[in-house]
């Protein structure tokens, strides 16, 4: 099982550092790792030290930032990160260009990734993309645009869930088993469809289309009670 968090886990809020993973879900996604032996992974935009705050006390497998920081399950864990002086360059392009935009925001992903959120003021959506392109084509093909819900992300080129699903699914406890992903954004359909590949399925959230998932989920409710009914299912 591989999980998104925002949109799949939890609702969007206008500051994405106000989300929250509450107790229940907390527990479910716990309870779902000890009945898959371990296998069970977080596949997010968000970066890794986000998703151990809001998961604490658990330690999960994860292809964070979109797979540029991996984590297995024994702990090993590796970042692909662009060079500090680009890095640096696109940051400050992001700043200023959001300096210009009212009401966008600029979330920083450990100083490699660049988040403009427009979803206070969705007017401003394709003037936050074009500024994203913008910068992401200066970068001299070290980052690319991630579109997202109300989101136009500056992410190092070359990594994405997909790739970050594969790579877990190489080692234990996922080898040999067949991976189902969970997530509602366009992000997520890379993983979707490495999942296929391997001889399992994606699960959309939410009303998104077109889409390769093979089944749909109204929203995080739904999410929930659905790994609560996995629970009760597969446990003895």
């Amino acid at each position: 099982m591989f999980l998104d968090i925002d949109g799949t886990l939890a609702g969007f809020v206008d500051d994405p550092a106000l989300v929250a993973i509450g107790e229940p879900t907390r527990r479910v996604v716990h309870r779902l790792q000890t009945v898959f032996g371990g296998a069970l992974g977080i596949l997010s935009g968000r970066c890794l030290a986000e998703i151990d705050a809001l998961f604490d006390p658990l330690v999960l497998p994860a292809g964070a930032m979109h797979g540029h920081e991996h984590r297995d399950a024994d702990g090993t864990f590796s970042l692909r990160a662009p060079s500090p002086e680009s890095a640096a360059k696109v940051g400050a392009m992001a700043r200023a260009q959001v300096a210009g935009l009212a009401g966008v925001t600029l979330e920083t992903k450990r100083d490699i990734g660049f988040a403009l959120h427009f979803r206070r003021v969705p007017a401003q959506a394709a003037a936050t993309i074009a500024a994203a392109e913008a910068i992401a084509s200066a970068s001299e093909g070290e980052y690319e645009v991630q579109h997202g819900a109300c989101v136009a992300e500056l992410k190092p080129a070359g990594a994405d869930k997909g790739a970050a699903l594969q790579r877990l699914m190489q080692n234990a406890p996922f080898h040999g088993r067949r991976p189902v992903m969970v997530g509602d954004d366009f992000t997520d359909e890379f993983a979707f469809a490495a999942a296929t590949r391997l001889g399992g399925f994606g699960v959309v959230v939410g009303t998104r289309e077109p889409t390769v998932a093979r089944y749909r989920l109204a929203g995080p409710a739904a999410v929930h009670g659905w790994l609560e009914r996995l629970v009760q299912e597969e446990m003895p």
